[in-house]
């Protein structure tokens, strides 16, 4: 006598979750830009009806703010044990790979007033290192400004940037200017090279040194 077997198979699914959907809403803009995310979008990554996604976020608003404090998450702490001014420097530099990592967060930023948790204990940790090296507290809030405004700027630049952009229209203009603009074409090679990476580097450097000399 023969049997016949029917073996059941049952895919496992990943319980749904805030943490989850946050990090799909991530890959999504990584990959498609933050303007395209939707609710409807985000439940088809992750294979689920978009209402379902209510038992778990509130609303779309709560997904982007916890979109800004998973990259914030992702940027380690300033060290509180080493000089501050590589705590600084280091911090800094793994902002900016962050946001070039993720460039719709420079954005989010400038859209949102309200953007969670995490952003807010990374800036009271840079509060912390700055204020321990014995800036007054003027001079804390000043710098935290400079530091913010230098790393987004140069977040913004970058997502701004058109891969593939044609730059002809500039040798164009050299051309036509001629000698008028001697010390634009004397730099030409360097600003057609520009590297934001480089560049904001210089600049963190030239700000930590400021700040530096404000010290007592």
């Amino acid at each position: 006598m023969t049997y016949d077997v029917h073996v059941t198979s049952t895919e496992t699914r990943i319980p749904l979750n805030r943490g989850r959907i946050i990090d799909a809403a991530v890959d999504f803009a990584d990959r498609n830009g933050v303007d395209e995310l939707s609710m409807r979008k985000l439940g088809a990554e992750l294979g689920v009806e978009a209402m379902s996604l209510y038992n778990h976020v509130d609303n779309k608003d709560e997904i982007l703010d916890g979109m800004i404090g998973a990259v914030f998450g992702a940027i380690p702490l300033p060290d509180t044990e080493i000089d501050w001014k590589q705590a600084i420097r280091k911090t800094g530099i793994a902002a900016m790979e962050q946001f070039t990592a993720h460039p719709w967060v420079v954005t989010l930023l400038m859209q949102r007033g309200n953007f969670g948790d995490t952003p807010l204990l990374f800036m009271n940790q840079i509060l912390g290192v700055l204020r321990r090296a014995g800036f007054s507290d003027e001079d804390t809030h000043h710098a935290w400004q400079m530091l913010a405004g230098h790393t987004m700027g140069y977040a913004f630049q970058q997502a701004a940037r058109m891969p593939g952009k044609d730059f002809s229209h500039f040798d164009t203009q050299l051309t036509r200017l001629g000698d008028r603009v001697p010390h634009v074409v004397a730099l030409a090679p360097y600003l057609a090279a520009c590297e934001f990476e480089t560049e904001f580097a210089f600049g963190l450097e030239i700000i930590i040194d400021g700040l530096n000399a404000r010290l007592p």
